[in-house]
């Protein structure tokens, strides 16, 4: 992996693939690069693809605050990460808290990116499906178990062995200070989507725990030009649940830009 120096800390960043559009991939909550794998490789063939780590999670570097950790930063890093490696317009393709991150870009900079791939995004109305604040402070300030029973409770049809060990190796290693602040950024993420212009995909499942489905459909109607999937019988995690399912759909997508 590459490691680039973005905005005071050290971002890792792998790339792979061929052809004449990039796909930037930015992951969820505690997660890395490598849980995009199955998409990845179902893609690169066709397209160029780019993945990096959160700061604070993977082999990224971390930082000294959850301030730091929001989705408003996280935006500005994925900005600088184009920037740095010179793509232009590529297509974000973003997961759960990288879907919030996704928005927020693509808000903040209208003519930056080329389409948007919303992968169970963060719900765009906070936690408002959230029971109480006892809730919330399990997210924020979670127990080890906490953070696995999290990450399990992901899949409808959990993928294979490997990797689910990985990938909880991956929550475990995630900074406390990323876990606060991107669990704090999304409890009081509500952003206005209706200047949002960039043409937008939503793929999600209808037994997804973490976001329900309502707040899902609710992101896509707020949405101007976003087409909408939903894969029955899966959870939060469709490009690892259904990868094959879902690549095909991403493509049909990305085929349709200009």
């Amino acid at each position: 992996m590459e490691r680039l120096a973005i905005r005071g800390t050290e971002l890792a960043v792998r790339q792979s693939g061929a052809g004449e559009r990039d796909l930037v991939f930015v992951h969820g909550f505690q997660h890395d690069h490598a849980a995009w794998q199955p998409l990845v490789e179902r893609l690169q063939d066709r397209y160029r693809c780019t993945a990096f780590d959160l700061a604070g999670c993977g082999s990224s570097g971390g930082v000294a605050s959850g301030q730091r950790c929001s989705i408003d930063e996280y935006a500005r890093d994925l900005v600088a990460v184009c920037d740095e490696l010179g793509l232009a317009e590529p297509v974000v393709v973003g997961h759960s808290l990288g879907g919030g991150i996704a928005m927020r870009a693509a808000l903040d900079e209208p003519e930056r990116f080329g389409g948007l791939v919303l992968v169970a995004p963060a719900s765009t109305s906070g936690f408002d499906f959230l029971p109480d604040e006892a809730a919330f402070q399990a997210l924020a300030h979670p127990t080890p178990e906490q953070r696995l029973a999290l990450a399990r409770a992901a899949f409808r049809r959990p993928p294979g062995e490997d990797y689910v060990a990985r990938l909880l190796e991956v929550v475990e290693a995630a900074t406390d200070e990323h876990v606060e602040g991107a669990a704090v950024a999304m409890r009081d993420f509500s952003p206005e989507l209706a200047p949002l212009a960039t043409p937008a995909l939503l793929v999600c499942g209808d037994r997804d725990k973490h976001v329900p489905l309502r707040n899902h459909l609710a992101t896509h109607r707020a949405i101007p030009r976003c087409g909408l999937q939903v894969y029955f019988d899966v959870g939060h995690a469709p490009h690892a649940e259904v990868p094959d399912a879902c690549a095909a759909d991403v493509d049909h997508f990305l085929r349709g830009l200009k």
